[in-house]
């Protein structure tokens, strides 16, 4: 073995070593909520027939991944003593006494935000005219609860967003107002007059679903629609439970997420519309699969999962999805070119452009 080939094999160790750590940072910070979610309910912290499941899982993956048995439960021991050390360590309880309202609240991220601001101390109330959660305070008087409340999340599906959020804002409430929608435009204006009205509004975007624990190393997005009270209080709540908060124009949100959310949702729909289109059924490409084809098969699986409406709205609410979609098919246009050149030429060109534009950060 040359000194090449075992730095490659190092390199490749150090690379799944990182991943591996962010992965049990990760697992950490899940148990790190699971026990905001114990204390809150009055629950205690060990668990020793669910420690015993998890060791138990562990051997049996081993065991069909071909592992030395003796490493799964060491292993296991070590991630549970760490999950217990942080659920009993300390937890932020920094809403306790406020009072939070979550219209839509029945939904999937209406119930993300009821368990994030209830696990963090606050009293949570749901309005959702099409359906109840379990487990929280279900009102039906949307006026005297979003009198009450000392912040007021609109959690409700797009094309119900703006109803909902101007039906808040002409109650004047006192409290933080934001809402949760992917798209700003069509709410633009409801924010922005209900800012120069003095109410403490803002818009956020967390840039994760439902799925995700917690937002610690997550993205979430302040748009600013005029009430710089709001902006710090939102960003507050969110970078207190370690997101990273950046804070944009309020037109300026719509524009990026045409490509942030809109073309990539559309590129895993066209990966996946063409392998359906493929002769193949998709079992036939599972022995064969690389990374890539595995990653995005992947990602096709799980947008086909989450909901066809929201996903709808992304593209037909945001302004710019005609222009957007007007480049991609100029795009296609030339790669189907290039592709079909016998000249290599082309085709280099359009990565090497590709290239230099994307390592640009």
């Amino acid at each position: 073995m040359t000194k090449r080939e075992l730095e490659a094999l190092r390199d490749e160790i150090e690379a799944l070593d990182e991943e591996l750590l962010e992965t049990v940072a990760r697992r950490l910070e899940v148990a790190r909520e699971i026990g905001l979610v114990k204390e809150k309910d009055g629950l205690p912290i060990r668990d020793l027939a669910r420690e015993k499941l998890v060791v138990a899982e562990y051997v049996r993956n081993a065991t069909s991944l071909g592992l030395d048995r003796d490493i799964a439960p060491r292993l296991a021991g070590t991630i549970v003593e760490g999950s217990v050390r942080v659920q009993k360590g300390n937890r932020s309880r920094n809403l306790k006494g406020k009072t939070a309202l979550i219209v839509g609240g029945a939904g999937k991220m209406g119930e993300w935000t009821a368990r994030f601001l209830s696990n963090r101390g606050a009293k949570v109330l749901i309005w959702d005219p099409r359906g109840k959660l379990e487990g929280y305070k279900n009102v039906k008087s949307l006026e005297q609860s979003a009198n009450k409340a000392d912040i007021a999340v609109v959690a409700s599906p797009p094309g119900k967003c703006q109803e909902e959020l101007q039906a808040v804002l002409d109650l004047r409430p006192e409290g933080l107002v934001f809402d949760l929608c992917s798209i700003k435009s069509h709410i633009s204006g409801n924010l922005r007059r209900g800012a120069k009205e003095g109410i403490f509004v803002t818009s956020v975007h967390p840039m994760f679903g439902p799925s995700v624990a917690t937002p610690k190393n997550q993205n979430v997005v302040i748009c600013d629609c005029g009430s710089k009270k709001a902006n710090e209080q939102a960003s507050k709540l969110f970078s207190d439970a370690g997101a990273r908060v950046s804070i944009v124009g309020l037109e300026r949100h719509d524009e990026l997420m045409t490509y942030v959310l809109g073309l990539s949702h559309l590129c895993t729909l066209i990966f996946a519309g063409t392998i359906a289109r493929s002769g193949n059924e998709m079992s036939a490409y599972g022995d064969v699969q690389g990374p890539t084809f595995g990653r995005m098969s992947r990602m096709a699986r799980d947008l086909s999962n989450e909901s066809k409406r929201v996903y709808h709205d992304i593209q037909a609410l945001n302004p710019h999805t005609r222009q957007m979609i007007a480049s991609m098919e100029t795009v296609t246009r030339e790669l189907r070119k290039a592709s079909l050149d016998s000249d290599p030429a082309r085709f280099g060109k359009i990565i090497e452009s590709d290239r230099k534009y994307l390592e640009v950060r």
